[in-house]
């Protein structure tokens, strides 16, 4: 199984379209994943409002092509 940080994956946070997301997160070059959304133009402080319990939506850029396909 491969792990969903182990390559590019689209990361959508909530409210995102607001801040430019979703957009492309490579974990082996840009490191953890909060830190890259404030680097990004996501605010802390939406980070901050979900405390423990941050989620995002993820896909892998292959899938929204074969999506795209039908």
């Amino acid at each position: 199984m491969t792990d969903i940080y182990s390559k590019p994956v689209m990361v959508d946070p909530p409210s995102g379209h607001r801040y430019g997301f979703p957009k492309l997160y490579d974990p082996k070059e840009e490191g953890t994943m909060r830190d890259w959304l404030v680097r990004e133009g996501y605010p802390q402080s939406e980070i901050d409002k979900c405390g423990e319990h941050f989620y995002c939506r993820f896909w892998y850029p292959e899938e929204e092509q074969s999506l795209t396909q039908f």
